[in-house]
């Protein structure tokens, strides 16, 4: 095995059809290539071909992804961390301490980070 481990970039995007990126296929009649930066990357890297969303919305979907599990069988997937006076400050979504894809990396020895929409959970379990 190498000693050099790859550097990972994994990119979820909200409402991408299939077709819509170039290095699956998508083209504009009028300027050609749609996405050549990361059409550049997947030339370079892996691209995954055969997964299917697990749900119509984005937080369940992602909580999929995440954690290699289907959203419903842990209670909190599609629900939104907010306070009320009902539940007090218990901490909904994702559990702070449920192993995640970003958690098994670190432990892994690689860094980790989420630059954009995460809407698995709040600070300070996910600051």
């Amino acid at each position: 095995m190498n000693a050099k481990r790859p550097n990972i970039v994994f990119i979820v995007a909200d409402d991408l059809g299939f077709a819509d990126l170039g290095c699956y296929g998508g083209r504009d009649a009028e300027f050609g290539a749609v996405s050549p930066v990361l059409d550049g990357l997947a030339a370079k890297g892996l691209k995954l071909t055969q997964g299917y969303s697990n749900s119509p919305v984005c937080s369940p979907t992602r909580f999929a992804l995440m954690t290699g599990r289907w959203q419903y069988r842990l209670r909190g997937a599609a629900e939104e961390p907010i306070n009320s006076a009902s539940r007090g400050s218990a901490t909904l979504g994702l559990p702070p301490a449920h192993p995640t894809l970003p958690s098994l990396l670190q432990g892994a020895g690689y860094r980790t980070a989420l630059i954009g929409k995460w809407h698995l959970g709040y600070p300070p379990h996910f600051g």
